[in-house]
């Protein structure tokens, strides 16, 4: 039989004594609808607190006391409000990065590839994942709320919607378009109609895993990146690495990355490519390869396209960084291209299984 608290009774009511060092947990499942309204009222109802938590506390503590008359010698900490609490771009920087960042740290499945390619083990990423959690409960303890965040800069990677690499790699047109992109309008350049060549990293298993590297990294000092991309740069010791964009024909910037990454001695292969008169080169990627055991590896990819053909080659290439780098980055190049369809066998439409059904009857 469950006993209710120590209590006193003070006019007429029960009064029970809160121990604020004292905490337990409430699994709270219900129908999506009322999760929405909680959600409306913390966010748009400054009487409730900013948090779900706070609204279902408030509710609690009101229907005991008007049902039950149990009331608290304290109030709750749910229901108090906290001075340091700030939304949006009123975040301290500090703060945001910190929360970021521990947001990041707690998903396991940011280290796969760094646990494929032997450089942490799953104890250690055990460590992190405890680590960045212990974070996000003291920032929560201080007042914020991780859903009030809006990202420093953009992020890749695991928060890829299906189409955004796709949008990144096409041609862009002149014409604007908005977008929603994590809850948010935003205006870009259209991708050019009929340009399907993102279907070329399909068929070929290039995976992009920092798009654009010089809008969205190379071209921004170190501190100024999301870390995410610094921390891709870094298996290839490009992290600390900055070019400004030039018009300078004889040395573009993407001369400089391929002298930096591009073996020797396929140099002179992949400027043919790229210097022709009637190619220009549309994007350089990041990206790794979807091959058996290889997925921990990155390369440069410069995607070319010729105006005058209208195809593409994806320039695929790395060079030996350094024995610390040795497995995330190896000497390599490759040139891919559009992979013809294979023709289509005929299918047999004939069923494997036949029912038949009879009636005996007259």
């Amino acid at each position: 039989m469950a006993l209710l608290p120590s209590h006193q009774e003070i006019d007429g009511k029960k009064q029970f004594a809160v121990d604020k060092d004292e905490k337990a947990t409430i699994i709270f499942k219900c129908e999506g609808v009322l999760k929405d309204i909680l959600f409306y009222l913390a966010k748009n109802d400054t009487g409730y607190g900013n948090t779900i938590t706070s609204v279902i506390t408030h509710y609690l503590v009101d229907g005991l006391e008007k049902d039950k008359g149990y009331t608290f010698d304290k109030k709750l900490d749910a229901l108090i409000s906290r001075s340091v609490i700030r939304e949006g771009d009123a975040i301290p920087y500090a703060i945001k990065s910190a929360m970021e960042n521990a947001v990041r740290d707690s998903n396991a499945a940011n280290y796969a590839d760094e646990l494929a390619a032997g450089l942490i083990t799953p104890a250690e990423i055990q460590q992190k994942v405890s680590a960045a959690n212990a974070v996000i409960m003291d920032l929560m303890a201080k007042g914020y709320n991780p859903n009030d965040f809006q990202p420093n800069k953009k992020a890749f990677g695991y928060k890829w919607s299906a189409g955004s690499w796709i949008w990144e790699v096409s041609r862009k047109s002149d014409e604007d378009e908005e977008v929603t992109i994590n809850g948010k309008v935003v205006t870009r350049k259209k991708a050019v109609e009929g340009d399907t060549h993102y279907l070329q990293y399909q068929d070929n298993k290039i995976e992009v895993i920092c798009p654009n590297i010089y809008e969205n990294a190379l071209y921004k000092e170190y501190h100024e990146r999301d870390e995410y991309f610094n921390r891709e740069l870094r298996k290839v010791g490009l992290q600390q690495q900055t070019y400004k964009e030039t018009t300078n024909k004889e040395y573009t910037e993407y001369r400089q990355l391929l002298d930096e990454c591009c073996p020797t001695e396929y140099k002179k292969q992949a400027l043919n490519i790229i210097d022709d008169k009637n190619s220009d080169c549309i994007g350089a990627h990041m990206v790794k390869l979807g091959r058996k055991n290889e997925r921990q590896y990155r390369y440069i990819c410069f995607d070319i396209w010729n105006r005058k053909e209208n195809t593409y080659k994806q320039v695929v290439f790395m060079n030996d960084r350094g024995y610390d780098k040795s497995k995330t980055a190896k000497p390599f190049f490759e040139v891919f291209s559009k992979v013809e369809q294979k023709s289509r066998k005929k299918t047999n439409t004939t069923p494997a299984v036949e029912i038949s059904f009879t009636d005996e009857r007259e």
